[in-house]
């Protein structure tokens, strides 16, 4: 099996493209197939900007939180094996197209929207250079489990 890509997204305007090129021919190497991938990083950026319904305890936000958005923004990497709620885990069966569209669609509707941007549920606050670099960093994550066609 092929293992994933080594990526990264200097912004995310560079997002689009790489799906684009995804949707030419790919294969996956985790459990997602590139509809789902699409579909939760849709989800994800949507909900930086409408609200995320759960929230880590205030104590957890200001401990663990700080430690963890430090981390993460330090190595531009997120780990890999976090388990997901269920309802937060896309459905099987997404159709790939018109998941990335939705994923456009989602990309211009963040672009377009002006702050204040909703709080992360165990980072609290983030500016939007935060937000920004948050999801560079997952986007990146989740697409380099999708392989272009040929790509070893």
């Amino acid at each position: 099996m092929a293992e994933r890509r080594t990526l990264s997204f200097a912004t995310l305007d560079r997002v689009m493209p790489d799906v684009d090129q995804l949707l030419e021919g790919h294969e996956t190497v985790g459990n997602w197939s590139l509809g789902q991938i699409c579909n939760h990083l849709a989800t994800a950026i949507t909900a930086s900007v409408d609200g995320i319904p759960i929230r880590a305890p205030w104590i957890y936000r200001k401990t663990i939180g700080v430690m963890a958005r430090r981390r993460l923004f330090q190595s531009g990497r997120m780990a890999t094996g976090f388990q997901l709620p269920a309802q937060y885990c896309p459905k099987p069966g997404l159709d790939a197209r018109a998941e990335a569209e939705a994923l456009r669609a989602t990309l211009r509707y963040y672009a377009g929207f002006q702050e204040p941007l909703a709080m992360h549920p165990l980072f609290g606050w983030l500016t939007r250079d935060q937000w920004d670099r948050l999801h560079v960093i997952h986007c990146a994550h989740h697409l380099s489990f999708a392989r272009p066609q040929g790509e070893r």
